[in-house]
């Protein structure tokens, strides 16, 4: 775990904050929950907090541990992370209606996902080098995502989520990246304008048409408050089945038994969900989350003051052996009794938060990547790397930053 000229376990996070290569964060972290559930990191100017329990009880623990606001570390835009009580049950509820909700999979998104993703597949390239990561992994959720708006932009999009992601809850490790997600907002909102106009006048059954006709307090929804909306849902619609999918098929190039195991079992909808959840568990592609505490807390004996930023770390959380057996090893069919559940706000495993903002997009994210496994393993026999395939990159958002590698069809 020990980085070259770093002394102490403390100065060792500090460097894995700071982009280290050297430290293994795991190691890092399972030192974390041994030694020191809590301390001060002068990197994040913020609270760590390690175990799975602590973790946990931060995040549903809304009046003490409360959202950032307009400071590195938040969403760019007030969202739903911000809001609690009725305005947040009654906002979340009006996307959750059209993403979340039994009625929207059983009255076509289920069938919008899996073609999508059987189109996509379709148009890989066969035995030539491609990154996953950037010709599948990325346009899956994306696509999905422009298919919920019906806003047929993809590339924009693309471009806009990517700095959206990191000006927001990653800025709490880079504040600079916040100005040029700001850019971004303004440049989504610019283009939502006359969008957002239309839907008003000429409703379908879009999200952004939901949102334009929507009313909270007898009131409609702002511009704003549709764009940032949007915004979010670019950035934790997207971010984590991609940055989960390129992690999990980097694992696959890696541990040949268990493409071989996932190829057999292709059509095994429950298997598959189970793989998702451990993929989520093991890589999770949000890391961090962070929250402001409302009061002074006490934390195993240690006094946070009024107003302090506290970070959880998910990563942690996911790999605590209090909680799970065996935390260290990739197992696909850890949770074959159970995956559903880890959709939800009942799952052990903490990608998606917990409590009452625990992600509104979870279960779009599980079929996101249950067809995207189903319909990538109906054309591609077995993947081949090329090289050395790259290891996860960032601090806050954490994933390869290319899966590179060949596929061979399925004759």
């Amino acid at each position: 775990m020990k980085a070259q000229g770093v002394s102490t376990p403390l100065d060792q996070f500090e460097a894995l904050v700071a982009g280290s290569a050297a430290v293994d964060r795991h190691q890092m972290f399972a030192w974390c929950r041994a030694e020191s559930p809590i301390f001060y990191s002068a990197a994040l100017g913020s609270w760590v907090v390690s175990r799975w329990d602590d973790v946990r009880g931060v995040l549903e623990d809304e009046v003490r541990f409360a959202s950032l606001v307009d400071e590195p570390g938040a969403s760019l835009q007030r969202t739903f992370l911000q809001m609690t009580g009725r305005e947040h049950n009654k906002k979340a509820g009006m996307v959750a209606r059209v993403i979340r909700s039994p009625r929207a999979f059983t009255e076509g998104l289920d069938d919008a996902v899996r073609e999508i993703s059987r189109r996509t597949a379709k148009q890989l390239v066969m035995g030539e080098p491609i990154d996953f990561k950037a010709d599948y992994a990325m346009w899956v959720p994306l696509l999905v995502i422009t298919e919920l708006t019906r806003v047929d932009e993809a590339a924009k999009f693309r471009d806009w989520y990517q700095l959206i992601a990191s000006g927001g809850v990653a800025s709490v490790a880079r504040p600079d990246a916040r100005a040029a997600g700001l850019k971004a907002v303004g440049e989504l909102r610019e283009f939502l304008k006359p969008i957002i106009a239309e839907r008003r006048r000429h409703p379908a059954t879009d999200l952004v048409s939901t949102l334009a006709t929507s009313t909270y307090d007898d009131q409609p929804l702002s511009e704003d408050e549709i764009v940032s909306t949007v915004a979010f849902l670019l950035t934790a619609g997207v971010e984590t089945t991609e940055r989960a999918l390129a992690s999990l098929f980097r694992h696959l190039l890696l541990n040949r038994n268990d493409w071989d195991e996932l190829v057999a079992r292709r059509e095994d909808r429950n298997f598959l969900t189970s793989v998702s959840a451990e993929s989520l568990r093991f890589f999770p592609p949000v890391q961090l989350l962070t929250r402001r505490t409302t009061e002074p807390v006490s934390f195993h004996d240690v006094e946070i003051p009024l107003g302090d930023r506290v970070v959880v770390i998910l990563a942690s959380a996911n790999r605590d052996d209090e909680r799970f057996d065996d935390p260290q090893r990739f197992v696909m069919t850890r949770f074959l009794d159970r995956p559903e559940r880890q959709f939800t706000t009942n799952g052990e495993i903490m990608p998606f938060g917990a409590g009452s903002h625990h992600c509104t997009g979870a279960r779009l994210a599980a079929t996101e990547m249950v067809h995207a496994i189903t319909e990538f393993t109906a054309q591609v026999d077995w993947i081949e790397p090329t090289g050395d395939p790259p290891v996860g990159e960032g601090f806050m958002l954490h994933s390869p930053p290319a899966v590179p590698m060949i596929l061979h069809p399925r004759l």
